[in-house]
């Protein structure tokens, strides 16, 4: 069972960061404050399954207000990276942390009432069930009152989704249904969201909907948001800061538009390399 200390609520959320402002440094003041600690970070990460090794010392950092996009190519240990964070996966070395906190191993359970929320590729919703419904699966830690209260506040993110309360999930439009998934997330006040490829089966059109009226406003609204996608370029686009992974190493660590511009990328993507030591990090 969980602790009361795990139960405990996070600190209050951060507003989003604007451009040019370092985490931790307030918009429009002369001197730098000291750094907060991320959100959710991975230091020397190693893990896998069984005693085979997948991912290798990553170092990744989310703070609130930024989205994070994990890119690369089949078979890189992004999924991998995304189970290890949410204790589905062996950690062998290194660590994972929540406000400077140590979180390695714990279970789902434990991380939803510390804060961190997830939306997995597939078995995201409850197809028979209708959205109110859904919602309220996603607040099953929360009394009567406050998931209704929650609700409302879910729906002020996503106003489309008030028409549909009603709806079955599984007569939904694959974009319906992924923000449905994510609101169900939300929920629970989350301050930390991980989604594992949210626009897999979209079209191009959906992508882009997904992508910016969703995962981009979710860390607009002082999330910190870690997204694990496919579609690399489509993320780029919108991330603040992206991680290349490549044959379980970070290959490339970079502001998101310096990844996307990199003439590296093509050569990662089709051919799998992985730049020599410090030739591609930020």
């Amino acid at each position: 069972m969980s602790s009361a200390e795990d139960a405990r609520p996070w600190p209050a959320r951060a507003a989003p960061a604007r451009a040019g402002t370092a985490p931790g440094q307030p918009a429009g003041s002369g001197q730098p404050a000291a750094p907060s600690a991320p959100a959710l970070a991975t230091e020397g990460l190693v893990a896998g399954y069984g005693d085979v090794e997948v991912i290798r010392g990553v170092d990744l950092q989310v703070h609130a207000g930024q989205l994070v996009a994990v890119v690369g190519p089949n078979g890189a240990g992004k999924s991998t990276l995304l189970k290890a964070i949410l204790g589905l996966a062996r950690v062998m070395g290194g660590r994972v942390l929540a406000d400077g906190r140590e979180i390695s191993g714990w279970r789902l359970d434990r991380l939803a009432r510390l804060g961190i929320g997830y939306v997995p590729q597939t078995d995201d919703v409850f197809d028979s069930l209708r959205v109110s419904e859904n919602l309220a699966m996603g607040g099953y830690l929360l009394g009567k009152a406050q998931r209704a209260e929650r609700a409302e506040q879910v729906l002020a993110i996503f106003p489309p989704l008030r028409d549909k309360l009603h709806r079955y999930v599984g007569t939904m439009s694959g974009g319906e249904r992924k923000m449905t998934a994510i609101a169900r997330a939300l929920m629970l006040a989350p301050r930390v969201l991980i989604l594992d490829e949210p626009t897999a089966g979209l079209s191009a059109e959906l992508t882009d909907a997904v992508l910016t009226e969703q995962v981009r406003a979710l860390a607009d609204h002082g999330h910190a948001v870690l997204l694990v996608e496919q579609k690399a370029r489509a993320a780029l686009r919108l991330a603040d800061t992206a991680a290349v992974l490549v044959q379980g190493r970070v290959a490339m660590s970079a502001p998101a538009g310096e990844v996307l511009a990199s003439p590296e990328m093509a050569e990662i993507f089709l051919g799998g390399r992985v730049p020599e030591k410090g030739a591609a990090q930020a």
